[in-house]
């Protein structure tokens, strides 16, 4: 059986196992959303039971204590845990099933794909490539994975606020309306509405919220959670439109399905983008077979120091596009997974680093430091001030050890072409025949030795070649033909004298780590880039809970910012600080907020928020809420059709950029590079006979 055929049956089974094993997720995640989902997942549990699902549900729950045990894989299984706390916080059971069937569906996958790959694969680019695919393709599959349980979620919810309403109309009393619908709910719901129930028939119902505000994974369950609790302490109220606390649920789930649709167009006009990006991992080396076979010079350009630099190229163009896609992707989450610890302040918390950064870092209160700080503060990121500038300096560094390792290896890399290519006739611009081959490569056998004898010869090189050469009884015979193979040794010499580290080299390091040390800023900037465009996406947010707060009676300023605290993503850190320093002074604190966060539409917003401190109640202060709903809503169509369209026009030249760039940098531009140089020889050659 030849390697052809091999590869080809690797591959079909590699398929073949790939099919197996999503079938198997569909199967094992398929949705529950009959009436009696709680108790089916109970009655797995049970002891005595000798179904086939519990009896699999039962080997997954032992997997996963096995695999806790391992340090590495328990490391792992936190990472993916810390993602998933937040969808089945109450439930240890059914989060330990999804971590595992995640764990062991994508790295099955990967691991099958990747089989075939790394048998086959020989130089160690492609061997990079292969890992650095696997890791990309791992956390493409964990983010399908989570992102389809929050969406599951999302729409559990719309029903669930369907139900709560229905019951609503049928009790008119907002616990027994959460109840009902908790047990009608399908599993991961029904969860959230038996917590928000023992919020409500809690003894301290304001302590329950507060601890129930920091486990809720998403701010509309924050919100129903609130109002629940509102109505239920100072009663409903009824309004022209009917019952306030109606009207408020239907703003939410207006809110919710706005928020579902844009989620799944943006995922559909986004979705095959990080594969379409990893895609030229997979077609670097088939294009350079392809290219080697069809063109043999193109051979010796992917084997130069030109073309390992192309490959790290695209490699590099590959890995931004990745990062670039995965940030425009986390914008919309709402939780943040945050490390305990980060590594940054680890470093920084060593003596002699610390010493360091406070000299490399800017001083408080200079004009770097605060832009730096902004920097942070409006991207949302975890780091302090110090930490981050650990961070640049230690990826510039990086950088640099890298790039400088890089050079020293592309000389070894053209050191090592230069004696063992095939010599090969200047005015041969074909492959070679067995034959001819052969001979070309005993010529550069000839040359390895003949340079290793002269290779300590200071003065007259030519001279101690050609002595070299004479000791062949073949070459003797031949003067014009020791001449030739004496040029061409001298010249070998004289090109492996000239491969040393370069002054210019160590300097190109320099910037390249210089650009290291700003990439992270580039990075929060593109970040910042992303967010200003939801801005007036969450200021809309904002109106429409304000709108539904507003004809609450009891209702103050204070409350108004803290659920708008709840809601807030781009603005929550300004409206902290609003919140902290309120009682030493409303007007003072809403005077900050408005110079934390200059964007004019939340300005307009905190504006009248200033005039219901004292001046008017908060329903006058926002009375063109109601009037201009129609108007606002058309709008808001408007905005969220211009922003998707955005965000997917950013997102298709991203996911773009590595396949163009593998089209010109590996085959377009070899071919000119290879054209040219073969013309400029060629013309050389008819030069010499005329």
């Amino acid at each position: 059986m030849d390697s052809k055929t091999m590869l080809l049956g690797l591959f079909g089974g590699a398929v073949v196992f790939f099919l197996v094993a999503v079938i198997l997720f569909k199967w094992l995640s398929r949705k529950n959303t009959g009436i009696g989902s709680i108790r089916e997942y109970e009655e797995l549990r049970l002891p005595g039971r000798a179904t086939s699902k519990q009896a699999l549900y039962s080997l997954l729950q032992r997997v996963y204590v096995v695999w806790e045990r391992v340090p590495l894989l328990r490391d792992y299984l936190t990472t993916i845990r810390k993602r998933l706390s937040a969808l089945h916080t109450y439930d240890e059971w059914k989060l330990r099933l999804e971590i595992i069937k995640i764990a062991l569906v994508a790295w099955g996958a990967l691991l099958i794909a990747a089989v075939p790959l790394f048998l086959f694969a020989r130089d160690p680019m492609t061997l990079l490539m292969i890992i650095i695919g696997i890791w990309v393709g791992h956390g493409m599959i964990a983010d399908a994975f989570v992102h389809r349980l929050e969406n599951r979620l999302l729409r559990q919810l719309r029903h669930f606020f369907a139900d709560v309403r229905h019951h609503y109309h049928r009790h008119g009393m907002v616990e027994e309306a959460i109840y009902d619908a908790a047990e009608a709910a399908p599993y991961e719901m029904a969860l959230h509405g038996h917590e928000v129930y023992a919020v409500l028939t809690a003894s301290d119902p304001e302590e329950k919220l507060e601890q129930y505000y920091e486990v809720a994974p998403k701010r509309f369950l924050k919100g129903l959670a609130g109002l629940s609790h509102l109505v239920k302490e100072y009663g409903d109220k009824t309004l022209q439109n009917g019952s306030l606390y109606l009207h408020a649920l239907g703003r939410l789930t207006t809110e919710l399905n706005l928020d579902i649709l844009r989620r799944e167009k943006l995922s559909y006009l986004l979705q095959g983008l990080t594969a379409i990006a990893l895609i030229p991992i997979l077609f670097t080396k088939p294009i350079e077979n392809w290219a080697s076979r069809y063109f043999p010079a193109m051979d010796d350009f992917y084997a130069s120091k030109l073309g390992w630099i192309t490959k790290i190229v695209i490699l590099l163009i590959i890995l931004g596009s990745y990062v670039l896609l995965r940030k425009m992707q986390e914008l919309d989450g709402e939780r943040k997974v945050r490390r305990r610890k980060p590594w940054e302040q680890r470093v920084y918390d060593l003596p002699r680093v610390r010493r360091v950064m406070d000299r490399i870092a800017p001083e408080p209160g200079t004009r770097e430091a605060a832009r730096s700080a902004m920097l942070l503060k409006e991207t949302n990121s975890p780091l302090r001030l110090e930490w981050f500038f650990v961070q640049r300096v230690t990826i510039s560094i990086v950088a640099f050890s890298l790039t400088l390792g890089l050079f020293v290896t592309l000389h070894g890399v053209t050191r090592h072409q230069i004696l063992h290519a095939p010599v090969k006739p200047d005015t041969m611009f074909g492959r070679l025949s067995a034959e001819d081959e052969a001979k070309a490569k005993e010529a550069a056998a000839l040359d390895r030795r003949i340079i290793a004898d002269v290779k300590g010869v200071k003065k007259r090189l030519s001279e101690a070649v050609i002595t070299e050469l004479r000791k062949d009884p073949l070459l003797t015979q031949n003067e014009a033909q020791l001449h030739a193979a004496a040029k061409r040794m001298v010249q070998k010499l004289e090109a492996l004298n000239g491969e040393y580290l370069k002054w210019w080299e160590v300097m190109l390091a320099l910037l390249i780590g210089l650009g290291g040390y700003y990439a992270p800023a580039g990075l929060l900037l593109f970040q910042r880039r992303m967010r200003n465009m939801e801005m007036k996406h969450e200021v809309d947010q904002f109106h429409s809970v304000i709108a539904m707060l507003s004809e609450m009676d009891r209702m103050s300023v204070e409350h108004l910012l803290e659920w708008m605290e709840r809601f807030a993503f781009i603005f929550k850190e300004p409206i902290q600080h609003c919140i902290l320093h309120y009682e030493h002074g409303a007007e003072q604190a809403l005077e900050q907020l408005k110079e934390e966060a200059p964007f004019l539409p939340f300005v307009r917003t905190v504006e009248k928020l200033q005039l219901a401190v004292e001046k008017i109640p908060i329903r006058q202060a926002f009375d063109d809420l109601e009037s201009e709903q129609t108007f606002a809503q058309e709008q808001r169509k408007q905005d969220y059709e211009r922003l998707i369209e955005t965000k997917a026009g950013w997102g298709k030249m991203i996911g773009f950029a590595p396949m163009m760039s593998l089209i010109f940098c590996y085959l377009v531009f070899p071919l000119v590079y290879v054209s040219l140089n073969q013309m400029s020889v060629y013309y050389e050659q008819i030069q010499k006979i005329q």
